[in-house]
């Protein structure tokens, strides 16, 4: 949890970045958001694999560019289990009634 913790610290939650893409597998899905400078560069890529999909509602790509990040996202832990979702939240039921959320019982972080 403290890296959970340490990686919404440090990127502000996400807030106003970029949710590029969620990559749809069996079992797993991949979550890419994306922090960039005042000119609109990729200057960090944040990738969020969760495995073990317990529940999750999500949109299409396409649709992706056009969220409101203003508020970021969720990046929780509760009852063994990770829960993303959009917007500032911090509890499980904030992640089951956002517009696009994942709950799953593992998750794995890169950022490059």
């Amino acid at each position: 949890m403290k890296e959970i913790e340490e990686l919404l610290e440090k990127y502000n939650h996400f807030k106003y970045e970029q949710l590029r893409s969620i990559q749809q597998l069996p079992d797993t899905k991949i979550v890419t958001l994306v922090v960039q400078d005042d000119e609109g560069e990729d200057i960090h890529t944040v990738t969020i694999t969760f495995s073990g999909i317990n529940a999750s509602r999500i949109l299409e790509n396409h649709v992706l560019s056009f969220l409101d990040m203003g508020f970021g996202i969720t990046l929780i832990k509760e009852n063994n289990l990770y829960g993303f979702a959009l917007g500032s939240g911090s509890t499980m039921l904030h992640v089951h009634n956002a517009p696009l959320y994942i709950v799953a019982s593992d998750i794995e972080i890169q950022e490059s």
